[in-house]
């Protein structure tokens, strides 16, 4: 377990680096003059820490609220360099501390900016408070540049994927809408909210013995949804009847608090296990975890799925056919369920057919569901389902075994290569993952001990998430005393690379490995089913998807940030120093990267 490691094998770091120390205030008073300055204090007394920003003269009176009335904490800005870094900062630093986050976008022409990475964190059920210069609406006091940089309504850029907005007039309504948009991005399903405020209303001076006393204990976010006592007896007495019971665990990998529940759970009916793509909230060595073998979904004849985003096309990839209705399977859907759908995008348009839908916050709903199974369920019949998934499971465990070695000295270096060093070079050390492969992702390398230590992609799909939610997500866990360690792709890397600005000035430690296979992979098959459906050459696939000729020097670039950057590595061989170089070079304070050159 990570707390049983070496107290020396830490950061050195437990907070970002003393700068940009604000002077000079000597005679500045501690009561609110103007409309930013209640805000600025809001924003300190809920929690916000940080607030990550691309600066615009829209917020310019906020931005001076926090440096000139605030002294620059509670919250502190991070400067990024892009507006989708800033919100991808925030998300990543929210989703993996658990705690507030909010950014600071430039009217209209940074919401655009920045509309991607909000998405990202709208589909990701990440909550953050998003604040926007705008106006001033009183056109008379517009300079030129502000009509065209302002809009009726702003908002209406994103407000389809965010879960509330507002424009709050007078400066005194500010406190108001700040509270309500925290308590809406925090409470489930938590998600983005925005605020546009006024610019000549920031400015506006105010008499900080007439602004709102708010009781803070009186505007908390929603408390969790408790699950119906007698639908959890259903879903409990349906699992114990099964033969193949099969659980499998979603968002709930973010918290910790998910694995003791879910072992317990796990054990107690003698159930298959599997996490669902990019999440992990179980023990990879437990002997009921079928990762390794995702098929024994088509043998499950109930399925409990824990926060799972799309069941039916988990099922339906398994079973190799379109049809997602499940009509074989009963479905239990331990979930917020459709709580806070929209028909804008169709991520909300998932058809999720279910045979008990158990309508409760995840956690709270498994610590129910666990003292109804552990009244119903039948010891003999558990202990005979574990018996035939757990020889099953060990069967699964030497094939993959045997492709961990037979690919381990592939030239250009293999992912499982990749993946199996990082491993070794971390495993001794307070580590949290927050990014890795996709699809290449072999199970089994990478010893989890449950939810909590991998944080999953961006949500949304938006390529460029990546760069910004490690240094956000490498704050957070700096503060908890462990390392951010992350593998990245580099199309990715390169639409966001320059975070890494933001993680060295801010002295944020972390180890980057940038899994650079030359090419937006992605696509090329894609492109190469496309061609053989009409009898064209496949070979043709990689046009306008390699990024090579010429090659981009990445740990170049990386250095060019500050950073410390070994790579390109071509040879396997020298990949596990090169990685060791890194991890120290981190565990001192450093942004480390490791630039690697692997198979596609």
């Amino acid at each position: 377990m990570m707390g049983d490691r070496e107290s020396s094998a830490v950061p050195r770091r437990r907070q970002i680096r003393e700068i940009e120390i604000s002077a000079g205030l000597d005679s500045v008073g501690e009561v609110p003059t103007h409309g930013s300055d209640a805000v600025v204090d809001l924003l300190g007394e809920l929690g916000y820490r940080y607030i990550a920003v691309n600066p615009g003269s829209s917020f310019r009176g906020l931005h001076d609220s926090i440096v000139n009335y605030h002294r620059n904490v509670k919250p502190k800005m991070l400067l990024c360099l892009h507006e989708e870094v800033a919100i991808a900062v925030a998300h990543g630093y929210a989703k993996v501390g658990g705690l507030p986050a909010a950014a600071a976008i430039h009217d209209l022409v940074g919401l655009m900016h920045a509309s991607m990475a909000v998405y990202d964190a709208y589909l990701d059920q990440v909550p953050m408070v998003i604040l926007g210069g705008s106006g001033p609406r009183d056109r008379f006091s517009r300079r030129p540049i502000d009509w065209i940089h302002s809009a009726d309504t702003q908002a209406q850029l994103i407000r389809d994927y965010v879960k509330w907005d507002d424009e709050p007039n007078p400066s005194s309504a500010f406190v108001y809408s700040l509270i309500k948009a925290h308590q809406i991005a925090n409470s489930a399903p938590c998600g983005p909210t925005y605020i546009s405020l006024d610019c000549s209303l920031q400015e506006e001076e105010i008499d900080g013995g007439l602004q709102p006393a708010l009781e803070i204990s009186l505007f908390q976010p929603n408390p969790p949804i408790a699950p119906n006592p007698d639908i959890v007896d259903a879903a409990a007495k349906l699992l114990c009847g099964s033969k193949i019971p099969l659980v499998i665990g979603g968002r709930v990998g973010r918290t910790a608090e998910a694995t003791a529940l879910l072992v317990e759970l796990v054990e107690l009916l003698g159930a298959a296990y599997l996490d669902d793509r990019n999440t992990v909230s179980f023990p990879t060595d437990h002997p009921n975890n079928c990762n390794s073998d995702p098929t024994i979904i088509i043998d499950a004849d109930t399925v409990l799925s824990v926060d799972v985003i799309d069941l039916p096309s988990l099922i339906s990839r398994q079973k190799g056919s379109q049809d997602q209705t499940a009509q074989d399977v009963s479905i239990i859907d331990l979930s917020i369920g459709d709580t806070g759908a929209k028909s804008w995008s169709n991520s909300s348009a998932i058809t999720r057919p279910r045979t008990i839908q158990l309508l409760a916050d995840p956690i709270y709903g498994l610590r129910e569901l666990n003292k109804a199974v552990r009244q119903a369920a039948d010891q003999m019949a558990a202990t005979a389902r574990t018996s035939s998934i757990r020889q099953r499971i060990a069967a699964a465990r030497l094939k993959s075994s045997a492709t961990t070695k037979e690919h381990w000295n592939d030239a250009p270096i293999s992912q499982v290569r990749l993946v199996g060093e990082l491993w070794e070079t971390v495993k001794e050390i307070d580590w949290l993952l927050l990014l890795r492969n996709t699809r290449s992702w072999p199970e089994g390398i990478w010893k989890f001990s449950g939810a909590g230590e991998y944080f999953g992609d961006s949500g949304g799909g938006g390529v460029g998430y990546g760069p910004g939610a490690m240094v956000g997500g490498a704050l957070a866990a700096m503060e908890m005393g462990k390392l951010g360690v992350g593998i990245i792709g580099d199309g990715d890397f390169l639409m966001a690379s320059s975070a890494l600005w933001t993680a060295t000035h801010y002295g944020i430690p972390m180890l980057m490995v940038i899994n650079d296979n030359n090419s937006f992979y992605n696509d090329e098959p894609h492109q190469s089913r496309v061609a053989e459906q009409r009898g064209r050459p496949k070979e043709n696939s990689w046009i306008g998807m390699r990024i090579d000729d010429p090659q981009i020097d990445l740990a170049a670039l990386a250095r060019s940030y500050g950073c410390w950057a070994a790579g390109p590595i071509d040879e396997p061989a020298d990949l596990g120093a090169a990685l060791k170089s890194g991890m120290d070079q981190a565990l001192g304070g450093g942004v480390a990267v490791v630039h690697v050159h692997t198979t596609r």
